[in-house]
């Protein structure tokens, strides 16, 4: 879990704040994670990723670097399959 050292406090209409408990309860997240989210998405800020995600990604990292490698070695027979299925897997 990534540190919070900011403390943030907005005043909203009760209707909204209700709506914003109710949002995050049915993603099972806080209200401060929700609006976090909601911050990140307004703003373009990308979103962290999950450990899984992580694992993903280098996972996708080591698959292309590969790919990469055989370019130009006369092994390029598969390596249009290799790219797509790449692209897949992200």
């Amino acid at each position: 879990m990534r540190s919070c050292d900011k403390r943030f406090e907005m005043r909203l209409p009760a209707r909204e704040k209700d709506a914003a408990e109710t949002m995050a309860l049915d993603k099972g997240i806080t209200v401060s994670e929700l609006l976090r989210r909601a911050l990140r998405a307004y703003s373009g800020m990308p979103e962290p990723l999950s450990e899984e995600g992580r694992v993903c990604v280098a996972g996708l990292r080591r698959h292309i670097n590969q790919i990469e490698a055989r370019i130009g070695t006369g092994a390029d027979a598969g390596l249009a399959a290799d790219i797509a299925q790449a692209r897949n897997d992200a």
